[in-house]
């Protein structure tokens, strides 16, 4: 394997607190499902605890993997992650008939003293009866599916790590409603006739369809920062679009037609006979006492180990701010977006080939940094620290002062470049008495 695909393999990025969640969740609907598949085997088979496990397994994929750390430069990988968060993730926890398993994975406390007033009080009753209806389920994915495929929506949550993880809430959100009376978990019961279902999801693939075939067919780039952001493997902005546009197309017409064509040969066929109860034996009682031991402390564990582990360097919040050829390398430096500050400022290097816009990962990098009037200070960049593999980061201290001098340079044997920025401080924390504050600017030449 190639040292390039290997940087991309092992560019993970587990996310602490909804890795916690998943792992609690996880703990809790086992737990529940062995106490529940005593009563009620056939109502919880092994394919029920294995759909709502493979759900959050797929959830957790689609978060931490590459397929999260290259959206910032592939518009069709971010596209991947949202049909994974829309028509992957939800019917597969929503085919584990989750309510209950959860409920009854919780202390006895919780559920009943806590949850279980709250659950059947009357507003939370009124809450439930209405977001469940189908029109206001279908309404809701629709609205999500596009509102946030607008590029106003869009370059807000790719430049916003707080934005991007509201999207991701809402498509999981918004694509659970979609998919309950699709699926119809037990022992929730359905509003609208099932022969209304196919139609439901026939309407669903027709929003999705125009949406796809929008940016297939488009003539322009609709989202600005595919234009800015250096194209990896020679992929054009257009085509990386186009390819975006066919994912979700044929990834969403799949996930609408199949159930569909389900939903009506079932509709067409006789009723199955009902299968018999099987006992199962008490011995998965004694399972509950280690379950419930492993869902308080394995969520502890990805907490204490988020919070232990060093913060790695990620574009979420960085912006590019120097992009140059110089000689055959072609050179981009991202650093946090306006205002830069005094004090720790993480810088990410990417260097490809300057013909095939092939990445180079093994090149050395470093970065110096020269305020004004004081003394250079030199840090080397490597991988380590990055999420995205195929960068070099590394955390530059920059002292209080009115402007910083910043050098990268690239050396890959014989070959060098050598790139310059003047960065200027805006925020209130530079000490330095002679200079009024300035917008963040900087200007760059390379060196051959």
């Amino acid at each position: 394997m190639s040292p390039v695909a290997q940087a991309v393999l092992a560019s993970w990025s587990f996310p602490t607190i909804a890795t916690a969640l998943g792992l609690l969740t996880a703990l809790l609907y086992v737990r529940g499902w062995l106490a529940l598949r005593t009563a009620a085997p056939t109502r919880f088979p092994v394919g029920r605890l294995g759909s709502f496990l493979g759900g959050l397994a797929v959830l957790e994929i689609a978060l931490a993997s590459p397929i999260d750390t290259f959206d910032p430069f592939f518009l069709a990988d971010h596209m991947f992650q949202h049909m994974l968060l829309m028509m992957v993730v939800p019917p597969l926890l929503l085919l584990g008939n989750p309510e209950l398993p959860l409920l009854r994975g919780l202390p006895r406390w919780v559920s009943q003293r806590a949850l279980g007033p709250l659950l059947v009080s009357r507003p939370m009753r009124q809450i439930g009866h209405g977001l469940a209806h189908p029109a206001v389920c279908w309404l809701a994915m629709s609205l999500a599916m596009i509102g946030w495929h607008l590029p106003a929506a869009y370059e807000l949550a790719l430049h916003s790590s707080g934005w991007h993880e509201l999207e991701h809430i809402c498509f999981l959100l918004a694509s659970t409603l979609f998919w309950w009376p699709v699926i119809q978990p037990w022992p929730s019961r359905p509003r609208w006739p099932r022969w209304t279902m196919p139609i439901y999801l026939l309407l669903a693939d027709f929003v999705n369809s125009v949406l796809s075939a929008f940016l297939v067919f488009s003539d322009r780039v609709l989202y600005p920062s595919y234009l800015t952001v250096p194209r990896l493997w020679g992929i054009s902005a257009q085509n990386d679009q186009a390819a975006a546009g066919a994912m979700m197309w044929v990834i969403g017409s799949f996930a609408f037609l199949i159930p569909a064509v389900l939903v009506t040969v079932r509709l067409l066929s006789p009723a199955p006979p009902e299968a018999r109860s099987v006992p199962v034996p008490r011995e998965v009682r004694a399972k509950r006492s280690w379950v419930g031991a492993l869902a308080l402390a394995l969520p502890v564990l990805a907490l204490a180990y988020g919070w232990l582990v060093p913060n790695a360097a990620d574009l979420d919040e960085a912006t590019l701010r120097l992009a140059q050829t110089s000689g055959p390398f072609r050179v981009s430096v991202f650093l946090p977006a306006d205002p830069v500050e005094s004090g720790p400022c993480d810088v990410s290097v990417l260097v490809q080939d300057a013909q095939s816009e092939e990445p180079i990962v093994d090149a050395d990098v470093n970065i110096t940094v020269q305020p004004a009037g004081g003394e250079t200070i030199l840090t080397h960049a490597t991988r380590r620290p990055s999420v995205n593999k195929l960068l070099a980061s590394a955390t530059a201290q920059l002292p209080p002062s009115v402007g910083w001098k910043l050098d990268v340079l690239v050396r890959r044997g014989s070959q060098e470049a050598v790139l310059s920025a003047m960065l200027h401080t805006s925020s209130g924390r530079s000490d330095h008495p002679s200079g009024p504050s300035q917008p963040a600017a900087m200007a760059g030449d390379s060196v051959p």
